[in-house]
């Protein structure tokens, strides 16, 4: 029997264990695969099913862009409700918003936007107006998704593209920033907003068992005080994510000697490390790793399970995302004198049930 004469139910399980790569060589094969894999949206709808479990199909196949969008009153996005955290958000000065943390992670020195977003947050945690928030994407934000990402699709080619595929491809797709090319939190700015970094670039160190070869080092010293890194995903689509950074744990020798001159003073500050994570969605929840996880004994138990020399991934959380959304975050440590430090490789979002 030629492959030509095969039911398409037969191709469809043929498919199931193949990679994507290999499916896109499949068409390539004859026309009739050509069609079937190119242009049929059932084809690539069973794939995502096959690969992916019932409940992502049932998400991005049957219910995602059938549902409507969210009102601006449950979103705390109407134009009263932006007025209102406009109006808190003139109160602060230049200075404020480079040297507190959470404003500088929201880049709020370049506009409102991340500010905006958090208020909203925080506004629909304590005073939800709705029980039921949905996830909803229309097919225009979808090709949009795309075209940030891909200099190469236009609104012509796009439209060749079977809208499944894209959704399958956006499932294999990795979603990681690596630390190499997040930037510093610098909360050196000087009053009157003078002497302030415009973009502040990590130091980078070299690590072969990184993904890259490079990674970055978070520690504090009041000398010389990183307050850590930040970044942004961009155009993501609505679900469900778990958050995983990749890290490594060290004991920093250098800073040794100040960090005993430190805790003689005062024997507590010996068990005061804590880490910090923090991310939110443009349309969407937050996400929050504090010092009540990650502090002295989250960093020794992982240090001596994992020593100075292995990388292992961290998870930070869960974050949802009901509409297309830009996701801002930030990382970092603080209080372990130098000594205790975090070494970066990079963030990753994994798309969950």
């Amino acid at each position: 029997m030629y492959i030509n004469n095969l039911p398409h139910y037969v191709l469809y399980n043929i498919c199931k264990y193949l990679s994507f790569i290999d499916i896109i060589n499949l068409s390539k094969t004859c026309k009739q695969l050509y069609i079937l894999i190119e242009k049929d949206n059932y084809f690539w709808m069973i794939l995502i099913q096959n690969h992916f479990g019932s409940k992502l199909y049932q998400r991005y196949v049957n219910e995602i862009f059938q549902n409507k969008k969210n009102s601006n009153y449950v979103l705390y996005r109407t134009e009263k409700d932006i007025r209102k955290f406009e109006k808190y958000f003139r109160r602060y000065s230049e200075f404020q918003m480079c040297n507190i943390w959470l404003l500088n992670v929201l880049n709020s020195k370049d506009n409102s936007d991340g500010y905006i977003a958090h208020k909203s947050i925080v506004e629909q945690n304590q005073r939800p107006r709705t029980n039921e928030l949905k996830m909803s994407l229309t097919i225009e934000e979808l090709f949009e998704s795309y075209f940030n990402k891909n200099k190469y699709l236009n609104k012509e080619n796009i439209l060749q593209i079977s809208i499944y595929k894209l959704i399958y491809f956006y499932f294999i797709e990795s979603k990681r920033l690596l630390g190499v090319d997040l930037f510093a939190i610098d909360l050196s700015c000087t009053r009157n907003h003078r002497h302030c970094p415009v973009q502040k670039y990590l130091n980078h160190e070299y690590d072969s068992n990184s993904l890259t070869g490079r990674c970055v080092r978070l520690y504090s010293i009041r000398s010389g005080y990183l307050a850590g890194i930040k970044g942004k995903f961009k155009s993501i689509l609505p679900g469900i994510y778990e958050i995983i950074c990749r890290i490594k744990l060290d004991k920093n020798n250098e800073y040794l000697t100040y960090y005993n001159e430190r805790c003689s003073r005062n024997h507590a500050l010996e068990k005061n490390v804590e880490g910090y994570f923090y991310a939110l969605a443009d349309y969407g929840l937050d996400c929050e790793c504090d010092g009540k996880k990650m502090n002295f004994d989250w960093f020794e138990s992982n240090y001596l399970l994992h020593g100075n020399t292995n990388w292992y991934n961290e998870t930070m959380g869960k974050i949802k995302v009901f509409e297309l959304s830009d996701i801002y975050f930030g990382f970092r440590i603080k209080l372990d004198y130098g000594y205790r430090n975090i070494l970066f490789d990079y963030i990753q979002l994994n798309i969950i049930e």
